[in-house]
C-alpha cells in the first residue's frame, strides 16, 4: 500500500516531501490511502463519483484536472499502462522546483513503468515495499511525449486512455444494443453510459423523447458528450446508486460494469438492478446484458414482478425486465 510505502521512503530519504508542501494526488482511491500525507496541503485528482464523494466528505480537496502548479505530485498507479503515463505526464507538467513520486502494486505494472521511466528521467532510488514500489524524479523532466491522443474508433465515436472498452465496443454492448428498440420509447435512462455507444444506439429509435445517460467516470462522461450530440440526451456524471430522475422512467438500458480500479465486484450490478426497480414508473421496462457466469436472476426476481431472458450467447446473456415491485424502491 502507499501509505506504508511513503512512510518506508521517509525514513530512507529525509525529508523526501517537506510537511509544508502542496501535494496534488492523481488516482487516490479512498481518504485512507493518502492519510500519510496530512498535514499537508492535499489536492486529489479523481473522476470516479463515488470516490470524489468519499473523498469530498473526509475534507480532501478534489477536481478532475490540474491547472495550477503545486510544490510535489504523487502518481498512484492504475492499471492502464496508456493511462499512468498520461497521469505522469501531467504530474510533472503541474509540478515547479519539486518532486513527483510514482507508487503502485507490482500488480499494477509498476516494474514496466518505472522501467520506462529510467530511459526519460533520472529516476531516485526505486524502494520495494508491501507488494509494490515508490520512485521519485525531479519534477524538470519533459514528458509530453507520454500524454495520450484521443483514439478514433471510426463511425464518429471517440475514446480516452482508462475508460471502460476504450480500444473498441464492448461485445456485451454490442449485443445488448441489438435489443434497445423493445424498450426504448418515452423517457429513459443508460445507467453506466460509458463513452456513449449504447447512448447513441438509443438515441436511434425515434421514440425516444429523452434520454439521461448516467456515468461515474469524469472521462467517458466528457467524451460521450463528443459521442452522441442529441438535443434529447442529459449527460449526468453522478454514482449511479444515488442518481435520481425528476420523475420516475419509462425505461432503463444498463451494461453494468462489474470491476472497480481492476477488482471484480458483482454486488456493482446488483446495485445497478437496484437503481433501475427504484426510478422506474409503475409500467416500466428495463433492459440489461451481463456476463453468463454473473448471478444476477436473483435480484432482477427481488426487484421486478417480469423477468426474462430475452438473448443470449455462451458468454453473455441479456434481461427483459419489467414492472418493479414496489418494496424494492
Amino acid at each position: 500500500m502507499f501509505t506504508t510505502r511513503f512512510s518506508f521512503a521517509h525514513q530512507e530519504v529525509d525529508d523526501i516531501l517537506p510537511q509544508t508542501a502542496s501535494v496534488v494526488v492523481f488516482n487516490a482511491q479512498s481518504a485512507d490511502q493518502i492519510t500519510a500525507l496530512r498535514p499537508r496541503h492535499v489536492t486529489a485528482v479523481q473522476g470516479f463519483a463515488p470516490v470524489v464523494h468519499a473523498l469530498t466528505a473526509a475534507g480532501i480537496r478534489v477536481v478532475q484536472d490540474v491547472n495550477e502548479d503545486f510544490d510535489a505530485a504523487i502518481v498512484l498507479l492504475p492499471k492502464s499502462k496508456s493511462l499512468a503515463r498520461d497521469m505522469t505526464a501531467k504530474a510533472a507538467a503541474c509540478v515547479k522546483g519539486g518532486v513527483v513520486l510514482v507508487d503502485g502494486q507490482k500488480s499494477d505494472g509498476i516494474d514496466s513503468v518505472l522501467k520506462d521511466l529510467k530511459r526519460v528521467v533520472s529516476l531516485g532510488p526505486i524502494l520495494s515495499k508491501a507488494h509494490g514500489k515508490i520512485s521519485w524524479f525531479d519534477a524538470d523532466a519533459d514528458l509530453s511525449a507520454w500524454r495520450s491522443a484521443p483514439i478514433d474508433l471510426g463511425d464518429g465515436f471517440q475514446t480516452v486512455a482508462g475508460v471502460f472498452s476504450a480500444d473498441g465496443v464492448d461485445p456485451a454492448s454490442a449485443l445488448l444494443a441489438k435489443h434497445v428498440a423493445v424498450v426504448a420509447r418515452g423517457v429513459g435512462a443508460d445507467l453506466g453510459s460509458g463513452w456513449g455507444y449504447l447512448t447513441r444506439n438509443i438515441l436511434a429509435v425515434a421514440d425516444v423523447k429523452t434520454l439521461f445517460a448516467i456515468e461515474a467516470d469524469f472521462d467517458a462522461h466528457m467524451i460521450a458528450q463528443k459521442n452522441c450530440v442529441d438535443a434529447r440526451v442529459q449527460f449526468c456524471w453522478d454514482d449511479v446508486a444515488k442518481w435520481a430522475p425528476p420523475k420516475p422512467l419509462d425505461f432503463v438500458v444498463s451494461n453494468p460494469p462489474f470491476h472497480t480500479f481492476g477488482q471484480a465486484d458483482p454486488k456493482i450490478g446488483i446495485g445497478f438492478i437496484q437503481t433501475a426497480a427504484r426510478i422506474l414508473g409503475p409500467s416500466g421496462q428495463f433492459l440489461m446484458v451481463a456476463n453468463r457466469h454473473l448471478p444476477y436472476e436473483e435480484t432482477l426476481e427481488q426487484c421486478f414482478q417480469m423477468v426474462s431472458e430475452l438473448d443470449g450467447t455462451p458468454k453473455f446473456k441479456v434481461f427483459l425486465a419489467a414492472r418493479p415491485r414496489k418494496s424494492k424502491r
